[in-house]
C-alpha cells in the first residue's frame, strides 16, 4: 500500500503540482493588444523587465527542480504565473524566453523531464489556439520568425501542423513547435 501511495504521488500529483504555476499563466485569458498599434517589428513582444524577471524565475525554477521538489514550490509559482497574467502574450512569452541563451538551454533541460515538458506544452497549446483566432496571427508569426531568427515558411509549415492537430483535440498539439524552438536556439 505504501508504495502504491508513492507511485500514485510521483506519476499523478507531482505532475499536476508542477506544471500548475506555469499553467496558471497560460489558463488566463491574454491581455489585448490594441488594434491601433501599426504592424511594425519594434511593437511586437515588448515585455517589461519585471515581466521578464518572471519569465525567467518561472522557466529556471522548473528546468532545474526536480518534480518533487517543485511540488514544495507550487505556491510560488502560481503568483509567478499570475503575476504575468493579462501581461505578456504567448508570442511575448516565447520570445522572451528564446531569445536569451541560458532560458533556451533551460528549455532544453527541461523537456528532459517528460513530465514536466508534456503539462508545459498542454498549457501553451490552449493559448496558441486563442492566438489563432486573432486577426493579425500570422503577421505576428512572420514577426516571430524574423525577431528569433528562423525561416518563416519552415515555421509555418510547423505550426500549421501543430494548429491542425490542436483543432482536433490534441492538448500536446504544440510540442513540434517547442521542439524546433530547442532545437534552433538552445545549445
Amino acid at each position: 500500500m505504501k508504495r502504491f501511495l508513492i507511485y500514485f504521488f510521483i506519476t499523478l500529483v507531482i505532475p499536476f503540482l508542477i506544471a500548475f504555476g506555469v499553467l496558471y499563466f497560460f489558463e488566463g485569458e491574454e491581455r489585448e493588444m490594441a488594434s491601433a498599434i501599426e504592424h511594425e517589428e519594434n511593437n511586437f513582444f515588448k515585455i517589461g523587465d519585471e515581466e521578464g524577471e518572471v519569465i525567467r524565475e518561472l522557466i529556471t525554477t522548473m528546468a532545474h527542480n526536480n518534480p518533487a521538489v517543485l511540488a514544495f514550490k507550487k505556491s510560488k509559482l502560481e503568483s509567478l504565473g499570475a503575476r504575468l497574467r493579462h501581461k505578456v502574450n504567448t508570442f511575448e512569452f516565447l520570445v522572451f524566453v528564446f531569445s536569451n541563451q541560458d532560458l533556451a538551454d533551460d528549455m532544453k533541460l527541461l523537456k528532459e523531464s517528460s513530465i514536466k515538458y508534456k503539462r508545459f506544452v498542454e498549457g501553451l497549446s490552449q493559448k496558441m489556439l486563442k492566438e489563432y483566432e486573432r486577426d493579425d496571427f500570422y503577421l505576428r508569426v512572420e514577426h516571430f520568425a524574423k525577431h528569433l531568427e528562423l525561416d518563416y515558411k519552415e515555421l509555418s509549415l510547423i505550426l500549421n501542423s501543430c494548429l491542425e492537430t490542436g483543432k482536433a483535440g490534441d492538448k500536446g498539439a504544440f510540442m513540434p513547435l517547442i521542439d524546433y524552438l530547442i532545437a534552433s536556439k538552445a545549445q
